[in-house]
């Protein structure tokens, strides 16, 4: 098997030819197209209207229910955590001098007057990124205070006379650990703090703060469990246990950043498969509330179909979540963009989320990264938007850059591709964080299938996939979970973050005659920048291998 995925994807590596100069004469505005008669695409006219004047939000759609779990949880959490913590007389007193009040009374402060009144942007001046910023440093300074302590706690000494306590002291490395911790504290500050101006940072900056930033914010989230068990263990093992969030912290560093060289990426073949319309009954029979599964990708000797009944693979390359900023340098999407081109797919799809808030200077960032794509074909490029290319400023750099590339940028619209194996219907919808069934029907009535033709769609959100008619009979491509961005993801166990909300968070699903793939993702956003790391769920790189039934 192993062998069979390397040829396939040695024989895509050749080297690729300039553009001809057929290719490159006619500009792809997605928005203003004047002239498709030399495109290898053209544009489908929409069968029905569709409301272009809904209000876009960048935000995700959550319940009601689901609101109010996370209040309750960021609320009982850290009682309890510093209830059970208080148990150890003392040894909170100098972490919250330390790393609390200062924090509190001082720091707050400074990020609310930066925000508010030295923010790049209205959009970072707004009263929204304010609160969250200054929310996500308190809490994490919260529970700096208990991480502070256990560490702390094998150098802490009760002083007794005559049975009586008579004070407490710290002893040994203490100073030298304080040392570690403060730092560690003040690049959390000082990242959080930069995220107002809106400029990516060199490489020497990344070193020092940003990296050991996301780390340490990362160990925090990882260590909240940890603060139900720790007090109730002897205080050098529990130091040991504390320390195993920073360890997986530091392995979720590499997991963020890796990037594999073109003959490392992954090769998967995906069959799609249609059924009829007794089986999609008898599918809804078995299971009425679980339509929407999950669908193992395993190579086509597991299948009972035949090869001929598939005709031949489309390569696919999805660029999903690049998000430029701390952990996505201009240097390592150019580096991804090279890999694509050498891969040589028949289609290149962009699904989305583009930014953090260092993308924006210099203004042209994006631009430089995806310049290697200009090397590719016309017609091979199509790209989607995901919700943080909506926030102020982006669209505009976003339609530039995807201008240079001759990259249409499909925004409720469809297109007809020729490719390799012939004829291609493209979809690309809008993000809406509201009347999402509403919408995709919309879109999927102004646009109905072509009888004959496969059908791809690229649809950033992978929750509003299950809206799309079940017998709509395509491929969707979306992205926007960073594979769940903390997880467990094996054939024995899979577990992640996002999973756990019912979204499909990674890999391959399946509704009705509609599949989903849900890209990993190149990079990943938490927050303005890339505060959480991914942890369990490296970043993927892959090359797909689609299989549509003749």
């Amino acid at each position: 098997m192993k062998n069979r995925k390397e040829k396939q994807q040695m024989s895509l590596m050749k080297e690729w030819d300039e553009p001809s100069s057929s290719s490159t004469t006619t500009t792809t505005n997605s928005n203003n197209i004047t002239d498709q008669s030399n495109q290898p695409y053209k544009y489908i006219e929409a069968k029905s209207n569709l409301n272009k004047e809904t209000e876009k939000s960048i935000g995700h759609p959550v319940s009601k229910f689901a609101k109010i779990i996370i209040i309750l949880l960021a609320i009982s959490l850290p009682t309890i955590s510093f209830v059970l913590a208080a148990r150890v007389k003392g040894r909170l007193t100098l972490p919250f001098y330390i790393f609390g009040l200062p924090s509190w009374l001082i720091l707050v402060p400074i990020l609310i007057y930066f925000y508010r009144k030295k923010g790049f942007s209205p959009f970072i001046r707004s009263k929204g990124i304010t609160a969250l910023m200054a929310v996500s440093f308190s809490f994490y300074s919260l529970y700096n205070i208990l991480f502070s302590m256990y560490i702390l706690r094998p150098f802490f000494v009760v002083d007794q006379e005559n049975n009586v306590v008579s004070g407490y002291r710290y002893r040994g490395i203490i100073w030298l650990a304080l040392i570690i911790l403060l730092y560690l504290h003040s690049c959390v500050f000082i990242q959080h703090l930069v995220l107002s101006k809106c400029k990516m940072r060199p490489k020497l900056y990344l070193y020092l703060v940003s990296y050991p930033s996301s780390v340490f914010f990362t160990t925090m989230i990882l260590s909240i469990p940890f603060y139900l068990i720790v007090p109730f263990i002897p205080s050098l093992i529990g130091m040991f246990i504390m320390l195993i969030p920073l360890v997986l912290s530091m392995i979720g560093l590499y997991q963020t950043l890796i990037t594999r060289p073109p003959n490392k990426w992954q090769v998967k073949d995906i069959y799609l498969k249609t059924s009829s319309n007794e089986e999609m009954e008898n599918e809804q029979l078995i299971a009425p509330k679980k339509s929407l599964k999950r669908v193992k990708i395993q190579p086509l000797s597991d299948h009972n179909e035949q090869i001929v009944d598939f005709k031949q693979p489309l390569s696919i390359i999805q660029i999903a979540d690049p998000h430029l900023g701390p952990m996505m340098s201009c240097e390592r999407l150019t580096e991804i963009c090279e890999s694509t081109v050498k891969l040589n797919p028949d289609l290149v799809l962009l699904t989305g989320d583009f930014f953090t808030s260092e993308s924006f200077n210099p203004e042209n960032t994006l631009e430089i990264a995806l310049s290697p794509l200009k090397k590719l074909p016309l017609g091979k490029v199509f790209a989607c938007v995901g919700n943080h290319d909506l926030e102020e400023g982006c669209m505009e750099i976003l339609e530039k850059a995807l201008k240079t590339i001759q990259c249409p940028l499909l925004i409720d619209q469809s297109v007809l591709v020729e490719t390799r194996i012939g004829k291609i219907q493209i979809t690309g919808f809008d993000y809406r964080n509201k009347a999402r069934q509403q919408h995709i029907h919309e879109v999927c009535n102004a646009y109905p299938p072509i009888q004959g033709i496969p059908r791809i769609a690229l649809l950033h959100d992978p929750g509003s996939f299950k809206f799309i008619p079940t017998d709509y009979g395509c491929i969707t491509f979306s992205g926007h979970t960073h594979g769940g961005q903390i997880g467990i993801r094996s054939d024995l166990l899979s577990f992640t973050m996002v999973g756990i909300t019912g979204i499909p968070d990674y890999s391959l699903w399946r509704n009705g005659n509609n599949y989903l793939y849900v890209h990993t993702g190149q990079g990943c956003r938490s927050m303005l920048g890339t505060m959480v790391l991914r942890v369990g769920v490296p970043a993927e790189d892959s090359l797909l291998q689609v299989y549509f039934e003749s």
